[in-house]
């Protein structure tokens, strides 16, 4: 497998890992199974921070694939 082609695919399952981790906070905190003092911060909270890990990683493993893919790997 090309570098580049390995830069795509641990892009995806990453963020995918993180959407899915995100997604599972969230449905512990509205079940109730999480005590929260805020439940609307705490999703406010899990929301943000996940977006911000997925945009961060989509951007570094995105130029990591552009690099390889121009060096020919």
């Amino acid at each position: 497998m090309k570098k580049s082609t390995r830069a795509l695919v641990g892009m995806v399952v990453l963020d995918l890992v993180i959407l899915v981790g995100a997604w599972w906070m969230i449905e512990q905190t509205e079940s109730g199974a999480w005590n929260s003092n805020d439940p609307a911060e705490s999703i406010r909270i899990v929301t943000t921070t996940a977006g911000s890990a997925i945009g961060i990683i989509t951007v570094v493993l995105l130029l990591a694939f552009f690099v390889h893919r121009r060096a020919g790997n």
